[in-house]
């Protein structure tokens, strides 16, 4: 597996510190030239890092006066965003995709009211909910939570939650219209701590909303840790949209 690259590192570092509040909004970073000592890496892997963060909206840069800690971050951004899958970026990463299924139950509307409401089903439905580790070589790359219509999908294979569930659907037949995501940033809580072997960790917080047949039938949210999440959401496709709902980014699954 290659080696992290510098200004991601870097990233990672102001991320973690703001979501700690470490560093806190308004605060004044050290200067380029502080940072390439402190770092002990060059201006451009500096400046790399510094663009990422203002245009993830963790810092504003002002001409003339430097770089300050910002919170535009936790308004969600309104684009659009082509559709792909986790084992596909896993694999771009070069390393081999897996899932470890973590726990599956059948729960009522009743039991999740807020999801039964997105979902539009009354609190005597049933929905499948399951927890995945997505890893790549083995090791841990996204924690996914999903929730699906059981009415739409009653006779779900749990089998094939060990594997791709986009690849599963594909193969009864059953194909995803549309949807929206919207990212985030987060702190890990105890649970997912635990799965990630590390405490108060930077996570990359990414939910998804599926439609089938115009109807609802899943919600997702991933957390991605380390900072191969930030190339995640940096290089997905977007085109930025004036028309897009409350929502940051609207699925199109053609």
């Amino acid at each position: 597996m290659t080696k992290t690259s510098k200004y991601l590192e870097i990233e990672d570092y102001f991320v973690s510190g703001i979501l700690n509040e470490k560093f806190v909004v308004g605060q004044q970073l050290p200067s380029e030239k502080e940072l390439c000592e402190a770092f002990n890496t060059s201006r451009m892997t500096i400046n790399k890092a510094m663009t990422n963060l203002m245009k993830n909206g963790y810092i504003k840069r002002i001409p003339g006066n430097g770089s300050f800690v910002d919170n535009a971050y936790l308004t969600p951004k309104q684009d659009f965003l082509h559709p792909h899958s986790i084992s596909q970026d896993i694999e771009s990463f070069g390393m081999v995709p897996g899932s470890k299924l973590l726990e599956y139950r059948i729960i009522r509307g009743r039991d999740n009211p807020a999801i039964a409401s997105e979902l539009k089903v009354d609190p005597d439905a049933f929905i499948h909910y399951f927890v995945r580790m997505r890893t790549g070589d083995g090791k841990p790359f996204c924690l996914s939570y999903s929730y699906i219509v059981y009415d739409l999908l009653p006779n779900l294979n749990v089998n094939a939650l060990e594997s791709s569930f986009n690849v599963y659907l594909q193969s009864i037949g059953l194909k995803r219209s549309s949807g929206y995501t919207a990212f985030s940033s987060v702190l890990s809580d105890e649970e997912q701590s635990k799965y990630f072997g590390r405490d108060n960790i930077a996570l990359l917080k990414q939910k998804i909303f599926w439609n089938y047949n115009n109807k609802p039938f899943e919600i997702t949210t991933h957390y991605y840790a380390n900072n191969l999440s930030v190339v995640i959401q940096r290089e997905s496709p977007i085109a930025l949209s004036n028309s897009a709902s409350p929502y940051s980014k609207v699925i199109n699954n053609e």
